[in-house]
């Protein structure tokens, strides 16, 4: 059996195995590289490099020789992906070296995501991953990102750098910049607007609810730029006013337009209602421990049943909650996933599989010891 297997190995298109290890971690990659010759070509190979996820999430500087050896290969990626404990020092400079080499290498970057995990040290900003980022934009002539994902990057975002993403890749389609970051928001709503008219081919974007405006939305509606899918909203708490005619029009000269909406932790629930209009074209919420829902879901029952998919939801267990969400599950039948982090009744439960059809992904727990534990649909 075991000379059969070394000769399926033997007789695999290196394309193949490319492919397969294109799936590995990049320590499981330095572990291929060392197996093998025919190995070694495999995973050097673009194939393997073209997606790649970098997890910075070990503490040893010894283990940063694995990026040293792998150095050569990473000019291959195109869709890159970084992880990293924000906490550890090692980890935020490795990310930040690796960022700089695809600045200098001249990569051809299509797609970036980076993700910080765990505490962030006292009076961190985040500004050697933000330089690095401006870095990659000023220096790679070759980069054209389409995809750009800071949602888990926890660091104020100025006008400048978002401004210069922009500029530098105006094919962007994916714009997501929607983060939770501490302190004051400082993105103007000119900045937006600015970014929706120097990329045309934008399809979906994240933002502050604050940095919304009217002249977004006359962009965006403009009868020259292509097809408009979705706006991912995060809202602080703060005042603003989006008319709905603006939600109308965008529903008319996009149909297959969508919005996400996700509300901050301990907003004012009475500023809820002012913010949810019955013309957005809804497909997912969310409320960050919101003490009050009761109304929240008489709203999206009434309003969005026929468009919104997925409902996240931090409140406090009660019987209201209950029946409401048996009122909405009636309603609702569009609903793909329904998330509630608070004990519910079996009622509930009950509810949601009977009349949403579509339900797929589901969180509701009636006991306390699961309740924060995800349960997925067969």
């Amino acid at each position: 059996m075991s000379n059969e297997i070394d000769d399926l190995w033997n007789y695999m298109p290196e394309e193949i195995m490319a492919g397969v290890f294109s799936f590995l971690s990049v320590r499981d990659r330095y572990t291929v590289l060392h197996v093998c010759k025919r190995w070694a070509a495999a995973v050097a190979s673009s194939a393997a490099w073209s997606f790649t996820e970098l997890s910075f999430d070990f503490e040893e500087e010894e283990e940063a020789c694995i990026f040293r050896t792998l150095h050569p290969y990473l000019v291959h990626i195109r869709h890159l992906k970084i992880v990293l404990n924000q906490y550890l020092e090692l980890n935020r400079r490795l990310a930040t070296q690796i960022m700089d080499m695809l600045a200098h290498k001249r990569v051809k970057l299509r797609a970036l995501h980076i993700i910080c995990q765990g505490l962030s040290p006292y009076f961190y900003s985040g500004q050697d991953l933000l330089q690095s980022v401006r870095l990659l934009c000023q220096c790679n002539h070759n980069i054209d990102l389409q995809h750009v994902d800071f949602r888990q990057m926890p660091f104020i975002l100025d006008n400048g750098t978002v401004l210069l993403l922009a500029s530098k890749n105006p094919n962007l389609r994916t714009f997501l910049i929607n983060n939770r970051a501490p302190g004051v928001i400082i993105l103007k709503p000119e900045t937006i607007v600015e970014v929706a008219r120097i990329c045309p081919k934008l399809t979906v974007l994240g933002v502050y609810y604050t940095s919304l405006s009217e002249g977004l939305f006359q962009e965006l509606v403009k009868p020259n730029r292509g097809p408009f899918q979705c706006l991912d909203v995060l809202y602080g708490g703060l005042e603003k006013h989006i008319p709905e005619e603006c939600w109308a029009a965008m529903s008319k000269r996009h149909p297959q337009f969508r919005v996400n909406f996700e509300f901050a932790a301990m907003v004012d629930p009475t500023k809820v209602s002012g913010v949810l209009k019955a013309s957005i074209p809804m497909k997912s919420l969310q409320f960050n421990y919101l003490p009050y829902v009761t109304d929240q879901l008489r709203l999206i029952a009434n309003c969005y049943s026929q468009t919104v998919e997925r409902l996240i939801l931090y409140t406090a267990a009660s019987d209201t909650v209950n029946s409401s969400l048996i009122e909405l599950a009636k309603k609702c039948g569009c609903l793909k996933e329904v998330h509630c982090y608070c004990v519910v009744s079996q009622a509930v439960v009950d509810a949601f599989l009977l009349h949403c059809p579509h339900l797929r992904n589901y969180t509701l727990s009636t006991t306390l010891l699961s309740s924060m534990l995800p349960i997925l649909c067969p």
